[in-house]
């Protein structure tokens, strides 16, 4: 069976400050190091087959731990990268939902409809994210796979593993360092290989931070 671990990044110093990030390249806040190092204490009798990650600092400073102690290398993959917030990088929600009414209220309530003023589309994101997919499907068909992306991006990624619309972005969360496992179902019938539409996913575990305890940062803090 291919179960797929999907993690999103420790807290960043931005997260912190509730700016939106997209695809600054802004590190793990100090005090939050430790999230990946409990993260990597959770997922140590984990067999894992392979790491992917974004290439940005919060999410390979997430990974790391994990793969120091296996005999594994982390993959980095430019199209787990976050999605890219446009013009809206590096200002509050405050600031955004002021200057960018119409957009803001469009993103919270029709993500599917928007494209980030200079920015990327949630359709975007999600032709990277099966682009991303189906090249992993062809390399891995079976083992724990492990993916430590961004918020957008693992929304994105269980909406199109369990063939749901992108209009249905917002209904579930993902706190930093949190693991979230999908798994595939055979199909009586079904050769291996991927094929759009011939195999299915559950949804195995959500948004999993008990881990973490009292490092735990909620993501209704932050800019999303």
């Amino acid at each position: 069976m291919l179960k797929l671990y999907l993690v999103r990044h420790g807290e960043s110093a931005w997260n912190q400050l509730q700016l939106y990030t997209g695809q600054k390249d802004v590190p793990l806040s100090e005090q939050k190091r430790m999230q990946a190092e409990r993260l990597a204490e959770r997922l140590s009798q984990t067999p894992l087959q392979a790491i992917y990650t974004s290439p940005l600092q919060r999410a390979q400073g997430t990974a790391q731990p994990i793969a120091q102690s296996r005999a594994l290398t982390v993959r980095l993959e430019a199209r787990l990268a976050e999605i890219h917030h446009g013009a809206w990088e590096g200002n509050p929600t405050t600031l955004v939902r002021e200057q960018y009414a119409d957009a803001y209220r469009a993103w919270r309530t029709q993500p599917h409809t928007v494209k980030m003023p200079e920015g990327e589309s949630l359709d975007e994101v999600a032709r990277r994210a099966a682009d991303f997919l189906q090249d992993l499907f062809v390399e891995h068909s079976d083992g724990n796979i492990l993916i430590v992306s961004h918020d957008a991006v693992l929304r994105v990624i269980v909406l199109k593993v369990l063939n749901m619309g992108l209009e249905y972005f917002w209904r579930w969360r993902f706190d930093n360092a949190s693991v979230s496992i999908v798994e595939q179902v055979k199909v009586e019938g079904v050769e291996p290989g991927f094929v759009p539409n011939s195999h299915d996913f559950r949804l195995a575990l959500l948004n999993d931070v008990h881990h973490l305890e009292v490092l735990a940062s909620s993501c209704d803090a932050q800019a999303l």
